[in-house]
């Protein structure tokens, strides 16, 4: 059974790190990019945001029943085919996730264009993924 008060605790800390991803994203390129402690504090907002769409994905797969995931990628696949959320953004948050994935394990790989780029692209994927979690336990 899905406990609800864990996915809106991980959907708390999602919002939260979004309002500070939103005003980040706002600033001028070169202003992001020369300022050392927006880069890591977006890099950090990052990393704990796709980190609780993680542990939603997770949460809702072991409360279903689905087969283990073997990458962090696969949560969202495996929630996409399963009808949870769109596949086309299954496979959009399972590219995020590979992001993650640099940010924990290959962090100086990240140039800070690239985060700016991906502040400016891909916030909405998390916003609709939050907004299709929350209608499926609604549902629950």
């Amino acid at each position: 059974m899905i406990d609800k008060e864990v996915v809106e605790k991980r959907v708390d800390i999602i919002d939260e790190n979004m309002r500070y991803l939103h005003e980040v994203r706002d600033i001028d390129e070169k202003d992001f990019i020369s300022n050392f402690e927006k880069i890591q504090a977006s890099k950090h907002s990052l990393q704990e945001t796709m980190e609780a769409c993680l542990d939603i994905a997770n949460h809702i797969m072991a409360a279903e029943g689905f087969p283990r995931a073997e990458e962090y990628g696969q949560f969202f696949t495996t929630l996409a085919e399963r009808g949870i959320i769109d596949k086309s953004l299954g496979r959009k948050l399972s590219e995020m996730a590979k992001f993650r994935n640099l940010l924990v394990h290959r962090y100086s790989q990240i140039s800070s264009r690239e985060l700016y780029r991906i502040l400016n692209e891909n916030l909405g994927d998390i916003e609709e993924y939050v907004k299709e979690i929350l209608r499926f336990i609604a549902k629950e």
